[in-house]
């Protein structure tokens, strides 16, 4: 997968200082500098002193190792190795005892800065074609079936200057993994077979991105850079810029591969970090045995000594078209390479402070002008090599857009008024106290998240081996003269100015960008925006420093239970529960760590009960978040946050990080909420932004439309696009802040206080919550709760058209019904055969057969529903063909299932309960886990004991039986399963009359055919072909005689010729006009629609229901076709909620806390 290293990063590059600047208004126009010249005030890391020749325990293989200090957190546990191999791979081994799950990354320090010119997208095809097989594992997709069948996962990107390949996996596993994934650099195949199939791949996801905004607005800064510089080019490539110039040119596309993957994969340019439970002995082991054989070419990284952006190109003004309606601002400032003074903070200081959000700020006057609703400051200096740059971005409003001159004012004037103030060392030492404690009590991450990050970093040469796990929190000093030096870049005459919009009012968009058709305009910036920008006298007034931090914390110790505990507790305690609330606590008994969360939901009777009230309390929290956002942002600062949402009948409520100043922040937080009044201006932004929310979902991707319409089909009562629209128009000013009286009026609260806490702590603060709402009792049965249907047995299909008509893909989902959340047999039973299947899945319909480039098996479940067994894919092919292919796959796997050796299924089981034995790695992560069950209304807090107790049951027999029992249409009893298709306008797709009349094979076979462009016969031509087509006869044959049906229909005069052809093999015969493939969709298509002739399911006879009675069509296998999704809901049952696990009984009574009262 190609990932822009930041998509708000829409790069454009030089290098003039504010000095250079000046004196070019004076002199004539500045000298170009390579930007490392400006500011290398800083040497490079030594990565040599205090490294130690080594042998490996086992094999005596050799190997460098790191003796010096590696600074780490107080909070970590784990031990750390840094070693270099005698080919220059340098890796990091970290050994975790209490990891289940181990993972690796190695980064490659070249991407797509290295694309030929010829070829632009070459570095990222490279990425997808070393997945397909090596000489040691030549089987296509044998890395990713090992993982799978190991609970692992995998990814890889393709950055501009660095290419990542990473995966996570079951610690059991872990050398044969680490051995796949290095065969990747030693002995790729390139299999010639392989390359047109994962050119699809790679075009698929390009033309899956086309209607992406962020991908859009970064391709685009792009392509008007200067286009002698590798950035210039196309980064992710299609089939065009792959396949189509080497023919153009006269290349072979794989050897020119194979050229680019010999000249820049070099193991002195590679970064390996592995996690895994592991001591680091056998941790080096395998890295000196499975990477040394990675061939060193040198140091291969490519090299540009010029920068994308050049004096034609600084200093404009570009307006550009969104897809989606948004009103973007973006100033793009030029800086030389940072990574040198990167130690020193200068944007970490200077982020902060354009960032402000407290009065005196930049947001503070535009918000205050209805002008933005935030804005964010963005420095690359940790990505790029050789230079970098500086954004500054305003997600605006209309009237923002229109008076973007006057923001450019301000935020030029902001930047005057740092400049003249100079860096303020008591600040830069509240960032250094509040950066030093997070590091200090630095949360675990995930295995995965952790190699990829450090993986990366380990590329920095300015980065030394002592400060690789560091240097990103830990500031080297107070450098004055770094802050101002990096300051007085960000000057007008140092910057280019996007301005994005669905439409613009004044500017014309004639432009367009050759690979996602963005229409933009570019223009000279004017006189006045480029010297000596002002803002007026009164607006210079109102902009000023921040005031020292009032939520710094004042105490970092921790509260340690009174009483040691041997293990840590796995249940909070329910400390007191009334009418009116229920309060649960869970002091910190393993982290001992500084943190708390405390989160809690407001159940109310008109949080979502109907349209009208669910955009209303999503307009409410939207303005009250911004509001608080303002006046807590120092809070943010100290690393305390608060958050605001409404979902699921609830109104939730939280705040977390240091421990210390939560509850002060909660109760802030709740009295805002609690005596809010409704602001005309920011009535009128917030509501407009929610009004572009809505609607941008039509303009969201295929797939996420998809489980949007699956939620509403499923959810009583659900509230699609349409409703929500009409609602919009009756919302007002009076009618929100009546909304706002209601909803905090009654109401029932839960409660979790988790952390850094005692149990006196969490009861002063609930009852602190109680004193502010205020909230009266509340009846249990008045408070509506969204209920999830139980669909009765039978195959359902809904077909939905994208509305977004440039959408070129589309998406199918298979959904088959399973067990009952709550019965934890069946639910882990699901949970082992989506490790099973989900990568043999793939292989077939992505690998294999290139349906769509996002194809995903695994499982999903509704509260108080049943668990699914679910199967996605997102592609241009038709969505009726897709369909025919996932029923094929389903036919086929339990032959797979059956062939599964015992020692394979037990490796998938074990794998699976050592992921669930996985310690929890933070309070964040208890807190989450726990908060879930509270919330659920089950609390089922022993649900992971409970799980691994059945998976310790579970045998190979009682997978077979599962997928019979659920899967297997043959013999599946109660077989319930609903198909969605997704449909691009650009696919044909039949109507419910056509539904009704033909097989869906029969359909898939037409629409295969609409998809090539064959139009010339009609579905009852197929029909009549397919009914009367000898099933005996080869495929080559059959496709001989349709292809003669074809010329026929279109051209009679030749029908002279058509015996001659139905009675030849195609191989044989030149048919007139066309000739259909044996390898191609059509063929696959027709041999499915012959074969079903005589063995399609009668899914008819699941159903006990007519729904002819509601106009619903039936095709003639028996699927129902759901045409209003509404009316369906209303003929089925739906699920009860669930009885809690438990009978709920407070630890204190209510008495005992009045009278402490």
């Amino acid at each position: 997968m190609l990932r822009p290293l930041h998509y708000a990063l829409l790069a454009v590059f030089c290098t003039v200082s504010y000095f250079l600047a000046r004196t070019s208004q004076e002199n004539g126009p500045p000298p170009q500098l390579h930007p490392i010249e400006v500011l290398n005030n800083y040497k490079l890391a030594d990565w040599r002193t205090g490294f130690e020749s080594k042998l490996t325990v086992e094999s005596s293989l050799p190997y460098e190792e790191y003796t010096g200090h590696i600074e780490k957190s107080g909070n970590d546990q784990r031990q750390y190795r840094l070693i270099r191999l005698p080919n220059n791979l340098t890796a990091l081994c970290v050994q975790d005892l209490d990891a289940k799950e181990a993972a690796a990354s190695l980064s490659v320090n070249v991407g797509s800065n290295a694309n030929p010119a010829k070829f632009p997208g070459l570095a990222h095809f490279l990425e997808h074609m070393l997945f397909l097989g090596t000489e040691k594992y030549p089987k296509e997709g044998e890395y990713q079936a090992y993982l799978s069948r190991n609970s692992g996962s995998y990814n890889a990107y393709t950055y501009f200057f660095e290419t990542d390949y990473f995966f996570s996996v079951f610690n059991g596993a872990l050398e044969g993994a680490l051995d796949r994934l290095a065969q990747f650099f030693i002995s790729p195949l390139f299999n010639a077979d392989c390359v047109d199939r994962e050119l699809n791949a790679v075009d698929s996801e390009h033309k899956g991105n086309l209607q992406s905004d962020p991908h859009r607005g970064y391709h685009l800064m792009s392509s008007i850079s200067n286009p002698k510089h590798p950035y210039s080019l196309f980064s992710t490539g299609n089939t065009e810029t792959l396949k189509g110039a080497a023919e153009e040119l006269g290349f072979d596309l794989r050897e020119e591969l194979i050229k680019f993957y010999h000249k820049y994969y070099s193991a002195d340019i590679m970064h390996l970090v592995v996690v895994g439970n592991h001591s680091l002995e056998v941790l080096s082991e395998w890295v000196a045995s499975k990477f040394s054989d990675i061939e060193s070419r040198g140091n291969t990284r490519p090299v540009v000594d010029f920068h994308p952006i050049g004096k034609a190109e600084l200093g404009k003004l570009v307006h550009y078209k969104t897809v989606r309606e948004k009103y973007e601002l973006k100033l793009e400032f030029a800086l030389p390479e940072l990574k040198s003074v990167n130690s020193a903070k200068p944007f970490a200081y200077i982020n902060a402070l354009l960032g402000h959000k407290e009065p005196g700020s930049i947001y503070s006057v535009l918000r205050e002008n209805g002008w933005a609703t935030d804005i964010s400051g963005y420095s690359s200096s940790t990505f790029y090599d050789g230079f970098s740059t500086y954004d500054i971005s305003v997600t605006a409003t209309p009237e923002g857009l229109e008076n973007y001159e006057a923001m450019v004012s301000v935020i030029f004037g902001y930047i005057k008024m740092l400049v003249e103030s100079g860096p303020q060392e008591w600040y830069f030492k509240e960032l250094s106290l509040v950066s030093k404690a997070r590091f200090a009590f630095k949360d675990k991450e995930d295995a995965m998240s952790y190699a990829l990050r450090l993986s990366g970093e380990g590329r920095n040469q300015y980065v030394s081996p002592q400060h690789i796990l560091s240097h990103n929190y830990l500031a080297s000093g107070y450098d004055a003269d770094i802050i101002s030096k990096c300051l007085s870049y960000l000057n007008p005459s140092n910057y280019r100015l996007f301005i994005g919009a669905q439409e613009h009012k004044t500017v014309e968009c004639k432009l367009e960008e050759k690979y996602y058709g963005v229409l933009y305009n570019v223009a000279n910036l004017p006189l006045h925006m480029t010297s000596d920008v002002k803002c007026s006298p009164s607006v210079a007034k109102m902009l000023h420093l921040p005031s020292p931090n009032i939520y710094l914390p004042e105490s970092l110790s921790v509260t340690k239970p009174v009483t040691p505990v041997d293990k840590p507790a796995m249940e909070p305690v329910l400390l007191r529960k009334n009418d009116k609330i229920e309060v649960w606590f869970k002091q910190d008994d393993q982290f001992f760590t500084p943190h708390g969360r405390i989160g809690l939901t407001i159940s109310s009777e008109y949080v979502d009960n109907s349209p009208l009230n669910d955009l209303l309390s999503t307009l409410l929290c939207k303005i009250v978040s911004a509001e608080l956002r303002e006046q807590l942002f120092s809070a943010s600062m100290a690393n305390s946050y608060f958050y605001m949402s409404p979902g699921g009948g609830l109104i939730n409520v939280g705040v977390s990080g240091f421990s210390n100043g939560l509850p002060n922040l909660l109760n802030t937080a709740l009295q805002k909420i609690k005596t809010f009044k409704v602001d005309t201006q920011q009535f009128s932004i917030y509501l407009a932004e929610v009004e572009r929310m809505i609607q941008s979902q039509r303009q969201n991707g295929p797939t996420s439309q998809l489980f949007r319409q699956l939620d509403n089909l499923h959810m009583v009562p659900a509230f699609d696009q349409d409703m929500l629209e009409e609602e919009l128009k009756g919302i007002t000013l009076d009618g929100l802040q009546k909304h706002t009286e209601l909803l905090f009026s009654k109401g029932y609260v839960k409660m979790f206080v988790s952390g850094n806490y005692n149990q006196s702590a969490a009861l002063d603060t609930s009852n602190q919550v109680l004193d502010i709402l205020q909230l009266q009792p509340v009846s249990r049965s008045s408070i509506s709760s969204r209920r999830i249907l139980d669909i009765e047995p039978g195959y359902y299909t809904q077909i939905v058209p994208i509305s977004d008509k440039k959408c070129l893909n589309s998406a199918v989902v298979s959904v088959f019904y399973c067990g009952s959340v709550d019965n934890t047999r069946d639910v882990v039973t699901l949970r082992v055969l989506e490790n099973l299947v989900h990568n043999s899945f793939f292989a077939q319909l992505r690998t294999s057969e290139q349906l769509g480039y996002r194809v995903w098996a695994g499982s999903d479940s509704y509260k108080n529903g049943r668990e699914a067994l679910v199967f996605i894919v997102e592609g241009e092919s038709n969505p009726a063909y897709v369909t025919q292919r996932i029923n094929q796959f389903i036919r086929q796997y339990r032959q797979k299932l059956q062939g599964l050796t015992v020692e394979e299924f037990e490796s998938s089981v074990q794998s699976l309960i050592s992921l669930k034995q996985e310690k929890l790695k933070s309070i964040d992560d208890e807190f989450g886990e726990l908060w879930a069950h509270i919330k659920s209304g089950k609390y089922s807090f022993d649900k992971v004991d409970k799980d691994i107790e059945h998976l310790k049951q579970l045998s190979k027999d009682d997978l077979l039986a599962f997928w019979d029992k659920y899967v297997n249409v043959d013999t599946a009893q109660g077989y319930t399963r609903l198909d969605l298709q997704m449909s691009s306008a650009k696919i044909w797709q039949p109507t419910a009359e056509e539904f009704e009349m033909y097989p869906s094979t029969i359909l898939a076979l037409y629409g295969s055919l609409r998809s090539e462009g064959h139009t010339g016969l009609s579905i009852a031509d197929i029909q009549s072909f397919v009914s009367s087509a000898d099933a005996s006869s080869s495929i080559e044959s059959l496709l001989a005689e349709l292809s003669a049906l074809y010329v026929t229909k279109q051209v009679p005069s030749v029908s002279s010729k058509v015996s001659e052809v139905a009675d030849t093999a195609a191989a044989d015969v030149e048919t007139p006009g066309i000739v259909f493939e044996s390898s191609s969709k059509i063929a696959t298509a027709l041999q499915m629609a012959i074969s079903s002739a005589d063995e399609a399911p009668k899914y008819a006879t699941l159903n006990k229901t007519n729904f002819a009675n509601i106009d619903m069509k039936q095709s003639p296998e028996g699927i129902w076709l759901i045409n209003n999704y509404k009316r369906f809901q209303q003929t089925q049952a739906l699920h009860g909620i669930s009885v809690p696990s438990r009978k709920l009984v407070p630890l204190i009574a209510e008495s005992a806390l009045a009278d402490n009262n």
